[in-house]
């Protein structure tokens, strides 16, 4: 009994195996190629990486019916990140986070002049 794979496990197995077909599919596409799929192969590598962890017996049961379950997973991630509310309040929350934490200021070349000097002083206060 100990050699029968859990539907997780048979699930890890599939989607890495699909993972290595796309990836050998696109080595074959020109950079320019890859880089319009640039979200879609970000998709794939993290739907690899997480969905193994995440999904209980009952959803890889239900995924290894698809024959490419990780497209499947990975087509419907791009879609809910894609939609105006999601990308509206990630935005935000990016946006919020960059100006309370400063850490850029740090990281990236500031302009020399503020195109703005009233922003700048408010800035300083």
């Amino acid at each position: 009994m100990g050699d029968v794979k859990s539907a997780v496990e048979r699930l890890k197995d599939k989607i890495e195996a699909c993972y290595k077909a796309k990836y050998a599919e696109w080595m074959q596409k020109p950079p320019d190629c890859l880089i319009a799929r640039a979200g879609e192969i970000l998709s794939a590598q993290q739907i690899l990486e997480a969905l193994p962890d995440v999904a209980s017996e009952e959803d890889a049961e239900y995924l290894l019916r698809f024959k490419d379950p990780l497209e499947v997973v990975s087509d419907y991630w791009v879609g809910m990140k894609n939609t105006e509310a999601t990308m509206t309040g990630d935005m935000t929350h990016l946006l919020w986070e960059l100006r309370d934490k400063r850490d850029a200021e740090q990281d990236y070349e500031l302009e020399l002049t503020s195109p703005n000097p009233q922003t700048s002083q408010q800035m300083l206060m």
